[in-house]
């Protein structure tokens, strides 16, 4: 009889079975927590790390990006009087009956461009009639210096002058016109028309909202010639304080022409010092002088709230026909409006004011008229000079740079006074209070009394300190 082979386990076996049966779940399970926690913090945990670092990199970044200030700025440069006389006129008369003035301005072409705001001060009306061109008193300048100055790169012209109403309001008219249609883009400031109220023009440049301002000292000769039409912008405190007023409220920036000051001086005038420390105190950013035919010192005043404004007292001619050393001398102003944006916080500072010497040469027997960077102007071409035919050896290119020197030398005191803001001048630029009787002048001084009471302070101080050092060697004996 065949064995039955499947005999069942005995009680022991069975228990070794089920040992055996639960220690292999037992590591089973151990292994699959040691695993697990491998994966962990092998490879779960640090994604998880690297997401959370991730997400909190890009919070960050966005917040940053929310916070992180917006920095724009715009560059401008600025020249002084353009007044065109007889022989510069004549260097634009060709036999093909043309007229054309873009040699006078190739110089500066690349600089003109290249900044955001070229501003040069236009001191004469113009006319297209080409036999009313007069390079003398009353002026009347050809259209086709317009078209140059805006073919070299200027798009602000200043026009609020003593001489931009020499033939009234009609070529006034003339003026406005000639802009109006033939350069729309271009702006002219501190004229207009009679149903204009005169207030700022705003420029934006590159997010920068500028204001500009532009003013002339009230005389006879302004309103004799327009007739009192109010079409030429005239130094009033109040109506001067309202425009500011008006332009901050508008724009980020105002920039202030001032034609005043005493011409062939040097050293401004109590009435300039007076207009200028009113005009920061409403809080113009820049202030650019022209008037007086040479030029002046420039720099900043600050007040009690710390508001900076950038002051050029007078950036003298930059391109004329005058026939005196500091009268060809000019400047070319250059400075930075940078404006900085943080979240709803706007600020707005004016930086890197410079001065760049500048001189006018014209040759009657080479046939040139231009204005040159004082640093690209040559000994050589300062000898060919027809200046010299008048000043002789005066006129040399060190003499012109110890003139500039001498001139941005000065230290000019600012004035706190207010007594001569609303004066009017007479045809022979003497002061006129409201009721027409003359106003004496006792503060300002020219440069040369400006020098001489340098000189006898130093000499002053020499002797004092001679004085302080016999003394002091008395005090050592005793």
């Amino acid at each position: 009889m065949k064995k039955n082979e499947n005999v069942p386990l005995n009680f022991r076996e069975k228990s070794i079975s089920r040992i055996s049966f639960y220690v292999s779940i037992g590591v089973l399970a151990v292994l699959f927590l040691i695993f697990n926690q491998i994966d962990y913090n092998m490879i779960r945990k640090p994604a998880q790390q690297a997401q959370k670092e991730a997400q909190a990199k890009k919070e960050q970044e966005q917040k940053e990006a929310e916070t992180a200030p917006d920095v724009t700025t715009a560059s401008v440069i600025a020249v002084g009087d353009n007044l065109v006389q007889p022989s510069l006129l004549n260097s634009g008369k060709y036999e093909s009956g043309a007229w054309n003035y873009d040699h006078v301005y190739t110089n500066f072409t690349t600089m003109l461009q290249n900044a955001d705001i070229a501003m040069v001060n236009q001191e004469t009306p113009f006319t297209d009639s080409h036999d009313a061109v007069s390079g003398t008193a009353p002026y009347a300048t050809p259209t086709e210096i317009g078209d140059a100055l805006v073919k070299a790169g200027f798009n602000v012209i200043t026009s609020a002058t003593q001489l931009i109403d020499d033939n009234g309001s009609t070529m006034l008219t003339q003026t406005l016109d000639y802009w109006k249609n033939q350069h729309p883009d271009t702006m002219v400031s501190g004229i207009h028309d009679t149903t204009d109220n005169g207030g700022a023009n705003i420029l934006e440049i590159n997010g920068i909202k500028i204001a500009f301002l532009d003013y002339t000292f009230p005389s006879s000769a302004v309103s004799e010639e327009s007739g009192d039409t109010g079409m030429v912008n005239t130094f009033d405190s109040q109506s001067v304080a309202d425009a500011i007023k008006k332009a901050k409220s508008s724009a980020d920036c105002v920039i202030f022409s001032a034609n005043w000051g005493k011409t062939e001086e040097p050293m401004p005038t109590e009435y300039e010092k007076e207009w200028a420390n009113f005009l920061m105190k409403q809080g113009v950013d820049v202030v650019i002088g022209t008037h007086p035919n040479v030029l002046q010192p420039y720099g900043y005043l600050t007040d009690d709230e710390g508001h900076n404004m950038l002051i050029y007292y007078s950036l003298g001619n930059f391109v004329s026909g005058q026939e005196t050393l500091k009268q060809l001398l000019g400047g070319m102003a250059g400075f930075t409006i940078e404006k900085t944006v943080t979240g709803d916080q706007t600020s707005v500072k004016i930086r890197d004011g410079a001065l760049t010497p500048l001189v006018m040469h014209y040759s009657y027997e080479d046939g040139e008229y231009q204005p040159y960077l004082l640093s690209d102007y040559t000994d050589e071409l300062a000898s060919r000079h027809s200046v010299r035919d008048i000043i002789g050896d005066e006129f040399t290119l060190e003499n012109l740079q110890t003139k500039y020197d001498e001139i941005m030398s000065m230290n000019v005191t600012p004035s706190t006074k207010t007594t001569l803001l609303d004066v009017t001048f007479d045809s022979d630029g003497n002061m006129l209070d409201e009721s027409g009787n003359m106003v004496t002048d006792t503060d300002s001084i020219t440069s040369s009394q400006y020098y001489q009471n340098l000189s006898s302070a130093e000499n002053n101080e020499g002797n004092n300190d001679g004085d302080s050092d016999s003394d002091s060697g008395d005090s050592e004996q005793q």
